[in-house]
């Protein structure tokens, strides 16, 4: 199996208060402060929990739910 590596933007965008809030009004506010992290920060904790949990990317073939994980391809 093989991993891609995300391309990071050039620079983080920058986006006015109000887009933040927003967000944390259709979507709460820990998703809210997820989007205002920079890009780097927001990869290392999804290394972290990735590398942690056991978690497949989004498009794996079989997902762990159908006995696919990663000691089981």
């Amino acid at each position: 199996m093989t991993h891609s590596t995300p391309v990071p933007p050039v620079g983080d965008p920058v986006y006015p208060d109000a887009y933040y809030e927003r967000l944390a009004e259709l979507l709460g506010d820990e998703k809210a402060a997820w989007a205002r992290l920079p890009y780097a920060e927001r990869m290392k904790e999804l290394e972290w929990l990735h590398a942690h949990f056991n978690t497949p990317d989004d498009l794996a073939e079989c997902p762990p739910e159908l006995d696919g994980g990663v000691g089981n391809p």
